[in-house]
C-alpha cells in the first residue's frame, strides 16, 4: 500500500491534480466559526482548506492567535486528511474576551500554493468545557484497514498472510505489517518516515493513501500513483489511521 518503491497493484489515471497556475489554498471551515460567541476557554481552534496544508509552512510565520494587540502562545498541528490546520492555544483562554486567529500567506499546500489571507474572530464564553479523552487505536484498529486494502497478492496474501517476497519488500500482513512500517524511512521519499509515531502529517503512509481529486490520484509529493489500487480509504479509515500515526502508532 504506502510504502517504499510501490509500482505494481497501482492504476493509471489521466487525472492530473494540479495542472497549470497554482491555485491559492482557501479557508473553507473553522471550529469555532468566524463571528461567533461563547467558545469555550480550553477550545481547540480547527481551520479547514481548500487543499492539503504543507506542514513544513506551519509556525510563527504563517499563523497566529491574537486578542487585541497580544499574542497567545499557541502549538501546532496539521490534519491532512481533513485538510485542517489545529492550534492549541497554550493555557485556557481568558472568559468572555475576543480572539482571532490570523492565517498568513506564508502558509502552503503541498502543492506549493500560498493560501489566501484570513482572520478568524470570535469571543469566548464563561469558561472551558469537559473534554473527556478520546480513545486512542490501536494496530488491531489499523490492520483491517491493511488486510482488505493490500491484500491480493501485492504487500500480503489473498487471504491477508505474508508472503516470501513482497512488493517492494514491503510487507503488510498481520505479523509484519507494524514493525515494517513504524520509523522506517520511504525509499520513495527518504525524507520522510512511512509511520512517523505522533506526526501523521510527516508520515509518507498517510500521504501515498490521500486521493489528491474525488477520483483519486496521488497528492503532490508522493510518487507513483496513489494506493490502494481502486477506490481511495473512506473518511472514516484514513481519520482511523491518522489517529492511529498521531497516538503513538501503538502496538
Amino acid at each position: 500500500m504506502a510504502a517504499g518503491v510501490l509500482a505494481g497493484c497501482s492504476y493509471p489515471t489521466d487525472t492530473t491534480p494540479y495542472p497549470g497556475v497554482c491555485t491559492p489554498m482557501v479557508v473553507t471551515d473553522s471550529s469555532p466559526p468566524a463571528e461567533s460567541t461563547g467558545a469555550p476557554t480550553n477550545l481547540v481552534i480547527r481551520i479547514g482548506f481548500s487543499d492539503y496544508p504543507d506542514p513544513g509552512s506551519v509556525g510563527l510565520s504563517s499563523l497566529l492567535l491574537t486578542t487585541g494587540v497580544f499574542r497567545v502562545p499557541e502549538t501546532y498541528s496539521v490534519d491532512l486528511a481533513n485538510k485542517a490546520v489545529v492550534i492549541t492555544p497554550v493555557g485556557f483562554l481568558d472568559s468572555d474576551l475576543g480572539y482571532t486567529a490570523t492565517v498568513l500567506d506564508n502558509l502552503s499546500s503541498l502543492a506549493g500554493c500560498s493560501a489566501t489571507a484570513a482572520q478568524i474572530a470570535f469571543q469566548t464564553g464563561d469558561g472551558p468545557v469537559d473534554n473527556p479523552p478520546v480513545p486512542v487505536p490501536t494496530f488491531a484498529d489499523v490492520q483491517p484497514i491493511l488486510a482488505a486494502s493490500c491484500a491480493g497478492g501485492c504487500h500480503a496474501d489473498l487471504t491477508g498472510g505474508c508472503l516470501t517476497a513482497p512488493l517492494a519488500g514491503l510487507s503488510l500482513c498481520a505479523a509484519e505489517a507494524r514493525a515494517a512500517l513504524v520509523n522506517i524511512p520511504s525509499s520513495e521519499v527518504s525524507s520522510l518516515l512511512l509511520v512517523a509515531p505522533g506526526d501523521s502529517a510527516r508520515s509518507y503512509l498517510l500521504r501515498k493513501v490521500l486521493p489528491a481529486t474525488s477520483g483519486g490520484g496521488p497528492i503532490p509529493g508522493t510518487l507513483g500513483e496513489r494506493e490502494p489500487p481502486g477506490d481511495p480509504l473512506t473518511s472514516d479509515q484514513l481519520d482511523t489511521l491518522t489517529a492511529w500515526i498521531d497516538g503513538g502508532a501503538l502496538p
